[in-house]
């Protein structure tokens, strides 16, 4: 019986020693930590100027960010949203959305509408989350 407990832990051992050197191969001396590198269109110039002074969520246009979560009470409407810098910040209507002085005015069960000057924009709740969607 012992003897089976140390054969079956020299195996263990051994096999765990192959992983871990076949890893190491690849680059002896490069770092075990990896960095994630924003794309290459991340790092592209867009068009349109951003003003660094204004509130996140008063930068980008309504769509440009990505609508998390939505919290519907019978008391109260909230929604969780994704600016375009990556921070989340809880809205509600009557919050201001958008660079063209967009304004909430309404939060239901499949998104939120956004009102700008005549046009109404719906952003409606992502299903899946924005990392995965960008793996594809």
């Amino acid at each position: 019986m012992k003897a089976k407990f140390v054969l079956i832990l020299s195996c263990m051992v051994f096999s765990i020693s192959l992983v871990s050197v076949s890893v190491a191969a690849d680059n002896a001396f490069g770092s075990l930590v990896t960095e994630n590198k924003p794309s290459s269109a991340m790092n592209a110039p867009s068009a349109e100027t951003i003003d660094k002074t204004l509130h996140p969520l008063l930068q980008s246009a309504v769509s440009s960010n990505t609508l998390m979560a939505i919290m519907i009470s019978p008391s109260i409407k909230i929604a969780l949203i994704r600016a375009k810098n990556g921070e989340e910040y809880f809205i509600r209507v009557g919050d201001l959305l958008g660079n063209s002085e967009g304004t909430i005015t309404d939060i239901n069960s499949v998104g939120i509408e956004v009102t700008e000057e005549d046009e109404v924009i719906s952003l409606l709740v992502r299903n899946r989350s924005v990392a995965n969607e960008n793996a594809e």
